[in-house]
């Protein structure tokens, strides 16, 4: 049996790289076989001079003999490099990774990746073309009683009218094979794994996400889509990995250096010295007849993990914000549990990954306090991770809103931590109209991540620096820097009339606001050496009211002092692209 798998995947091979096959190879009638997934190779040039690209072809070309003495033990019928095939879309790049996997004695399956170029960039179909015989971005072929389905990256459907037509070539191709069973390859993840910074970094606007996963649980014949881009090592992979609807929506674990998930099997938990240490993964899929196996490896290492037969269950619950953005959730009339003696009742939280031991996410209610502490998991990037507490309320600003929050003072790392509370203003149309930000923190010119989250679950779009530049000029967001005395508590007084009265914001009752987030968070990063920052804040009660201040004849009074107009901050207080 060894040998006739081995003759069969050499034929394929030769049809494949000798013939120019201008279709991806099927084979209805091997009801047994396996594949590889290489998720985020990414390649520089040949002759690099930067470390991080050197090791990335080093693995690359490591990871073609394992794949090539693999298929002689045991025939690998494909590898699919999921997306990211390069750093940079440039030439040299690409000639790279061509010239590394022309070396591969098993068929190729290409997925196009964000980093891969946009619109009508050529380049990856020319490797595609040289390694596997066709130039297809979305294609299909079979393999025993599975149909295989690949989708390009959203690079190359930037506009409205190329999502709707990438949409309408899923729609039709899943329903043409909805009484198969189906595994798809595509690039971006569409579930949440548990870090800030992949929650705005995925399919947008939040509307095309949506219709997106509709389409694949639509008909149920989606047993598997696996994705790269988050960047994950095995054990991260695992447990980020979600089912939902009947799909398996697997991470598939990466060559790259992983992003800050913070821990990995010690099995493959090398010297800190090795040149490959905590790098190098990638994943295999057995398949025989209906049943499907998943086993991570690391290149050039013994140790393997299988994975369990059942991933971990999404629950809409377990994060209000990914079908829904703060627009669009129901408000709660009044503010519910302000003082949280009823635990998370009234409250939502962000959905983050949770370590095995010393979890660097905690969010809890304690005593009656809302604590929530982070400590930056290791992982590359690392810029900054973020997690916050919220509610969306009714708003109505004809009448006097007086919010007050009573929180200990923060702690927080001088290089790398800090926090925040936040209010955002939506209006009748469902559209973000203001933010108001009080924040606080060191090193906080380092956060290049946390705010573009922030944009996308406000109302499900991207948003880039300038975008933040333009709105702070043009007062539609108003941020206070707060500095803190040593005394235990802190008592923050806001004047929502007089605040938006000083900036011209007459119009805000005009356009008919309607309803408002309150959100209160932390923040941290690590260093690129891996030394990990802390922050954390208890807030002990919040109070919105209709009525004016009774104190303080201001709009904004931090412990009985002013906070005045001149300490508006003018700029972006975060990091500058």
């Amino acid at each position: 049996m060894k040998t006739l798998l081995l003759i069969t995947g050499l034929l394929t091979c030769i049809s494949t790289s000798l013939l120019g096959a201008t279709e991806p190879v099927s084979n209805v009638d091997k009801k047994s076989f396996r594949f590889f997934i290489n998720a985020d190779p990414q390649m520089g040039p040949e002759n690099t001079e930067r470390k991080g690209l050197k090791i990335l072809n080093e693995l690359l070309e490591n990871f073609v003999a394992e794949v090539n003495a693999e298929n002689k033990k045991e025939a690998v019928d494909f590898v699919v490099y999921n997306g990211d095939l390069v750093w940079d879309p440039y030439q040299d790049a690409f000639d790279n990774f061509t010239r590394i996997v022309s070396k591969q004695e098993v068929p190729v399956k290409l997925v196009h990746g964000n980093h891969d170029g946009y619109n009508d960039d050529p380049k990856f179909f020319q490797a595609q073309k040289k390694l596997s015989g066709y130039e297809k971005l979305n294609y299909s072929f079979s393999y025993g009683d599975w149909q295989f389905i690949v989708i390009g990256a959203q690079e190359k459907y930037l506009q409205k009218e190329q999502k709707e037509q990438q949409l309408a070539w899923i729609r039709k191709e899943l329903a043409a094979h909805k009484d198969k069973q189906v595994m798809l390859f595509m690039h971006y993840h569409i579930m949440p794994v548990g870090l800030s910074q992949m929650e705005y970094y995925t399919y947008w606007p939040m509307k095309f996400k949506n219709q997106m996963l509709e389409a694949i649980t639509e008909h149920g014949n989606v047993k598997y889509a696996f994705t790269g881009h988050v960047h994950v090592g095995v054990k991260a992979s695992i447990k980020s990995s979600l089912e939902y609807k009947g799909t398996k929506f697997v991470n598939s674990p990466t060559p790259v250096m992983a992003r800050p998930f913070g821990e990995e099997f010690v099995e493959f938990e090398h010297d800190p010295d090795d040149r490959y240490f905590r790098r190098g993964f990638y994943l295999e899929v057995k398949v025989d007849g209906d049943d499907v196996e998943m086993i991570g490896h690391k290149i050039d290492h013994d140790f393997e993990v299988n994975y369990p037969a059942k991933l971990k269950a999404f629950k809409p619950a377990m994060d209000r914000r990914f079908f829904k953005s703060e627009a669009e959730i129901t408000p709660n009339k009044n503010l519910r549990n302000p003082s949280f003696k009823k635990g998370f009742n009234g409250w939502k939280k962000s959905y983050r990954y949770k370590k095995d031991t010393n979890n660097a996410f905690k969010n809890i209610v304690k005593n009656g306090s809302n604590i929530l502490s982070l400590k930056a998991p290791w992982g590359s990037w690392s810029f900054d991770e973020y997690m916050e507490t919220y509610q969306v309320v009714e708003l109505d600003l004809s009448q006097p809103v007086q919010l007050q929050y009573e929180f200990k003072t923060p702690k927080f790392h001088q290089k790398g931590g800090g926090g925040y509370i936040k209010l955002i203003l939506y209006n009748k149309n469902k559209a973000r109209d203001k933010m108001v930000l009080f924040h606080w923190g060191g090193g906080e010119e380092r956060v290049k991540l946390m705010y573009q989250s922030w944009f996308y679950n406000s109302d499900g779009n991207r948003a880039s620096t300038k975008y933040l530049d333009k709105n702070i000029k043009n007062k539609k967001i108003i941020s206070f820097n707060l500095e803190f005395d040593q005394r235990e508590n802190q008592l923050l007084d806001v004047d929502l009339n007089r605040l938006f009265s000083l900036y011209d914001s007459a119009e805000f009752v005009d356009e008919g606001i309607t309803h408002f987030s309150i959100s209160h968070g932390v923040w941290s990063r690590v260093t690129r050496a891996g030394k990990p920052f802390f922050s954390e804040l208890v807030v002990k009660n919040i109070a919105l009211e209709n009525k004016s201040s009774n104190k303080v004849d201001a709009a904004v009074v931090l412990n009985n002092k002013v906070i005045s107009a001149d300490q508006l901050d003018s700029g972006n207080p975060y990091f500058q692209f």
